[in-house]
């Protein structure tokens, strides 16, 4: 039966119910995956995509399309720049922090699946990151397919000018999924093999809209812990075993101040 837990509502005794029950599950899962998308990021101040106030309420979804690059690129390197200083100007914030500290504080093996382009769980951290959209992080030339790390183009992407190649002259396109492309193979295999490998899975900052990424849950084992953290209703709430609608950092970074006592009793448990 899922337990629901109204984080804006809640009373203190119920947040503690909540987090306590959720560091039980982090404490017993051998192998933990976290499916995340843009409700992590705007913790970071970082807008997402589709709301009121989204990338695409400046832009457009067009404007992401590969088509449309590949025949105007100037235009959207134009208007992609404010969204790239933004991006360039944030860092990770507590649910980014929480999900590197299991790997790093705690010896828990834990794989990472976003959908998102920041790169801000690998800055945070986590070193088994996929990133099942891409990542800003490098661009690839359209002529000769030299790849560059962003610090050779960061300059000339928040200035809103084309970036070059500076062997052929030939336009980089960052190495994000566009509209018209398949998502990137290595990225995506790596993705089944978490929610395969997963004993707990946890859904986060993400409602669960855009495919493939939102059938990916149903790629994990059917007995397994599941756990949505996300401010709105997704399609699997009902399925899960823990949900909270409330803030990624803040659920987490709680869960973890609970975790050392959950993982001491599950350690006598096996006794």
């Amino acid at each position: 039966m899922t337990r629901y837990f109204e984080w804006s509502d809640a009373r203190r005794e119920e947040r503690e119910e909540g987090l306590r029950a959720f560091a039980g599950l982090l404490a017993t899962a051998g192998r933990i995956a976290f499916l995340t998308g843009a409700g992590i990021s705007t913790e970071s101040g970082l807008p997402d995509f589709r709301s009121a106030d989204g990338v695409y309420s400046e832009t457009s979804e067009s404007l992401f399309s590969l088509d449309g690059f590949l025949e105007d690129p100037d235009t959207f390197y134009a208007r992609f720049a404010p969204f790239y200083r933004r991006l360039c100007a944030s860092n990770p914030n507590a649910g980014h922090l929480a999900i590197a500290r299991l790997e790093r504080e705690f010896g828990k093996k834990v794989d990472v699946v976003t959908q998102n382009i920041d790169e801000l769980h690998s800055r945070a951290g986590s070193t088994h990151v996929s990133e099942i959209h891409g990542t800003l992080g490098t661009a690839r030339c359209l002529l000769c397919d030299k790849v560059y790390e962003s610090a050779s183009f960061r300059e000339s992407v928040a200035s809103g000018t084309t970036p070059r190649c500076e062997a052929c002259g030939g336009v980089l396109k960052p190495e994000i999924v566009f509209y018209g492309e398949e998502l990137p193979i290595p990225a995506l295999n790596a993705a089944y093999r978490s929610m395969w490998e997963a004993r707990l899975l946890v859904v986060a900052g993400t409602s669960l809209q855009v495919y493939p990424a939102a059938g990916l849950p149903r790629e994990c084992d059917a007995g397994i812990s599941f756990v949505v953290v996300n401010k709105t209703p997704t399609p699997l709430d009902s399925q899960a075993t823990l949900v909270f609608r409330g803030s990624c950092g803040e659920i987490f970074s709680g869960a973890l101040e609970y975790l050392p006592e959950a993982m001491k009793r599950d350690s006598l448990g096996s006794f």
